[in-house]
Parts: structure tokens; C-alpha cells; sequence
């Protein structure tokens, strides 16, 4: 696990993943293999290497235009 100051917000880590906040917490609940994060107190903080390792597992899907 990385040092704390290496932690990510869940507002960060949404950002670092390029999704919203409430994807994010959604993600952790579909996906049983999402980065779990360390709670200090009432925080979630994410390790980003683990986000990132995750996303390149699972590459945002393309989206397509429908008129």
C-alpha cells in the first residue's frame, strides 16, 4: 500500500479514472475486482497505482454518437 500523502481522494480518483464520483462508488460494488479503499476516519482514499492498474484491465468503453 502506498503512503497516505500518496492517496487519492474519491473526487481525485474519480478524476484520475475519468469517471464521476458516484461511478466510482458504484464500481466498488460491481466490480469485485475495484481497488478497496483505506478509510481514515469517515475518508476513502484510493491508491492510484492499484486505480490504474485496474483501469487498464477494464479500458473505458468508446461511446457512439446516436442521432
Amino acid at each position: 500500500m502506498a503512503n497516505l500523502d500518496d492517496l487519492l481522494s474519491a473526487p481525485q480518483a474519480a478524476e484520475l479514472l475519468g469517471i464521476s464520483v458516484k461511478t466510482l462508488y458504484r464500481n466498488s460494488y460491481v466490480y469485485d475486482d475495484f481497488p478497496q479503499p483505506t478509510k481514515v476516519g469517515r475518508t476513502v482514499l484510493y491508491d492510484p497505482d492499484e486505480l490504474r492498474a485496474w483501469r487498464y484491465e477494464h479500458p473505458p468503453r468508446e461511446r457512439t454518437i446516436t442521432r
